[in-house]
């Protein structure tokens, strides 16, 4: 996660080394230095959460996902590429994981399989301020700063146990008095404990960069939560981009 933002702050550190030059040169053409053309379009990602859980010990419960998203910016200079940038995102992420165990009783294997996994879906809103440096009439970088808001509008996990037991104890033994298959609501503290309870509306501070390829989009950002999403445990997203301007 580390090298995540440090490569972030590189890219936009030399983002802004080349827009200084831009400045001081003239920026080449006037359409290069001072273009505020606003743009907007689609956006999907593939996401990776990051979940820290500050507590010793604590397993990785690190998800995969998606988004699929609309943005429109404004300019906000008049002599400045300068622009805001909102929208809204749908946000998918999972996270699975599974431990098994065997014992051999009399020549026979008894096993069982523990099997978890927790599901979240969400709605995302970016507030980011974005520079944009034409680079020629085809590519333009655009890093970017701000802050979002996530309402998280479902999170449930389940919690499963398999069990196999030979078919020789099956007279004696029934598999199924050791199995479980629960289903558990994330926003509800009576199912996971008021530890464990979600919250609903997450806050944070992002940074990025994406680049335009004609029409086409590709970046990579960093989104970190302000607050916690349950007790003691808040989250980071990295996102790869890749998207279709209007």
């Amino acid at each position: 996660m580390k090298k995540f933002k440090c490569l972030l702050t590189a890219i936009l550190l030399g983002c802004s080394t080349m827009s200084f030059a831009q400045f001081m040169n003239g920026g080449g053409s006037s359409s290069s230095s001072s273009d505020n053309t606003p743009w907007k379009g689609l956006r999907f990602s593939y996401d990776r959460t990051f979940v820290n859980i500050d507590i010793d010990d604590a397993p990785s419960q690190d998800m995969n996902g998606f988004s699929l998203g609309y943005v429109q910016s404004f300019s906000i200079a008049k002599k400045l590429p300068l622009f805001f940038e909102t929208g809204a995102g749908i946000n998918f992420a999972r996270y699975s994981d599974s431990e098994s165990d065997s014992e051999t009783i009399y020549g026979y294997t008894i096993s069982a399989e523990n099997k978890w996994s927790t599901t979240t879906l969400g709605l995302t809103i970016p507030l980011n301020v974005v520079y944009k440096i034409n680079i020629n009439d085809k590519l333009a970088l655009k890093p970017y700063t701000g802050f979002y808001l996530r309402v998280n509008l479902m999170s449930k996990s389940n919690d499963k146990m398999e069990v196999s037991i030979p078919s020789e104890f099956s007279q004696y033994v029934d598999a199924s008095d050791y199995e479980w298959d629960e289903d558990y609501n994330n926003f509800d503290k009576d199912d996971v404990g008021e530890d464990g309870t979600w919250n609903r509306v997450q806050f944070g501070w992002q940074i990025g960069a994406t680049l335009d390829i004609n029409k086409f989009n590709v970046g990579i950002g960093y989104a970190l939560d302000f607050n916690e999403i349950a007790e003691k445990t808040k989250c980071g997203i990295f996102s790869a981009r890749l998207g279709f301007n209007f």
